[in-house]
């Protein structure tokens, strides 16, 4: 982690760093790493509950395996990224038959480019991993209640604010237990409540850092709370082993701290 800038970085500098970072990160995760289909996608497809032919709002889709995944289920999904490069990439990965998915390159930070939808528009609205990537939320908070239709559900999902943050270190411990040496793994925590932005890398080799805004869970509800949505679905899934080959610090080798929060909202 580098030191993070004197000032908050403006949605354009943001979308620079992705642009610039977006081809490694799709060469990385192809179509979904094991955070991606071990724990998010599963738990956001749980909690976003859709049924064939309903509609869905993708905000940061990167390389939009997410929004495949679902049209392959027989949703209909309009994905957007703030970085042109990701939506490039996201078509020239979309097969034929995968023709319920359509492309934008949209910046979810500002209330004109949300604007251009019209009211009452989808039955789901999904945010993965990207709220922590994103300079303010309260725009796209505040257009959720707007764009959803009765009955329709919001569910985002970040790097979780209490485990997995800029100001968290990783810990391993060995001791001796009289019979065996046993080890622990457990993460310590020097800052929380106030929120950090930080400049580093969201996987070992990035060839460059880019933006962070952790925010705490009071932080991020406050703000959905202020738009008019309530929280009825709030998850912390973790790893049940490790992932094959991960490296010893990988998150899937602590499985009692859950490395993302996914939360499901609704208008009030």
């Amino acid at each position: 982690m580098t030191e993070p800038p004197d000032t908050t970085p403006s949605a354009e500098q943001v979308r620079r760093s992705w642009e610039s970072i977006a081809g490694w990160w799709d060469a990385q995760v192809g179509e979904g790493n094991a955070m991606q289909s071990h724990l998010l996608w599963p738990t956001a497809e749980r909690l976003l509950h859709l049924q064939p032919g309903e509609r869905v709002l993708e905000v940061a889709c990167g390389n939009g395996s997410f929004a495949r995944r679902l049209a392959r289920q027989g949703v209909s999904v309009l994905a957007t990224d703030v970085a042109e490069r990701f939506i490039t990439l996201a078509r020239g990965r979309t097969a034929p038959e995968e023709k319920g998915v359509e492309y934008r390159q949209l910046d979810a930070t500002s209330d004109d480019a949300l604007c251009t939808f019209g009211d009452h528009t989808f039955d789901g609205v999904a945010c993965l991993m990207g709220l922590m990537d994103m300079p303010t939320i309260d725009p796209l908070m505040r257009e959720v209640p707007r764009l959803l239709r009765p009955g329709g559900r919001f569910v985002f999902a970040v790097t979780h604010p209490c485990f997995n943050g800029a100001e968290v270190v990783r810990t391993l411990e060995e001791s001796d237990s009289g019979s065996d040496l046993q080890e622990t793994r457990s993460v310590r925590v020097s800052r929380y409540a106030t929120p950090v932005i930080g400049h580093g890398v969201g996987i070992p080799g990035q060839p460059e850092p880019h933006f962070y805004f952790d925010r705490p869970i009071h932080a991020l509800l406050d703000s959905a709370f202020r738009a008019g949505l309530v929280v009825d679905g709030f998850e912390e899934p973790t790893f049940d082993e490790p992932v094959p080959g991960a490296r010893s610090m990988s998150v899937s080798r602590f499985p009692e701290i859950p490395p993302a929060l996914v939360v499901r909202l609704r208008p009030a």
